[in-house]
């Protein structure tokens, strides 16, 4: 995920994602979770340390996503996921004009582009990316140059040359 530009007088979020959560929360169990809310945190990666054994790809992937957190426990990694949710305040305390990119079939986190969008009371721009312009999926990984395109041009619109 992009995250906002350094500049104050205009933001992008590519894509837009009010709570990073959501994806890595609906992979656990109903019984995974209830560990992760009472913070039972031995047991947590004891169980998941069983199903890492046995899906080398889990392992990998589990890896992967850590990395960015600094982590090395899945305990540690969905406890410091859940962090990263926009609350109410926070929202309303972006008050510069913000782009949201859109894609179609975003995988990470449908819809939240748009529940971004809608929660905010600053200028905000929703831009679609769509597959039939090859540029769906999380941060329009095929067509880069219109990416790149659109929110050039949205920048140029807000920052005076």
């Amino acid at each position: 995920m992009h995250a906002f530009s350094k500049d104050p007088d205009f933001q992008f979020a590519d894509p837009g994602v009010v709570d990073v959560s959501t994806t890595m929360l609906d992979r656990l169990s109903h019984s995974m979770v209830k560990l992760l809310d009472a913070g039972e945190r031995e047991k947590f990666d004891r169980e998941m340390g069983w199903a890492l054994e046995l899906s080398p790809r889990l392992r990998r992937t589990l890896r992967w996503r850590m990395r960015p957190y600094g982590v090395t426990s899945p305990f540690d990694f969905f406890t410091a996921a859940r962090a990263y949710v926009l609350t109410d305040d926070q929202l309303a305390a972006i008050t510069c004009p913000l782009l949201v990119t859109d894609p179609e079939h975003e995988q990470f986190w449908p819809g939240q582009p748009a529940r971004l969008a809608q929660a905010l009371t600053c200028e905000v721009t929703l831009m679609p990316f769509t597959a039939a312009e090859g540029a769906d999926g999380h941060c329009e990984p095929a067509a880069g140059g219109l990416r790149g395109e659109r929110i050039l041009d949205r920048l140029e619109e807000h920052v005076p040359a």
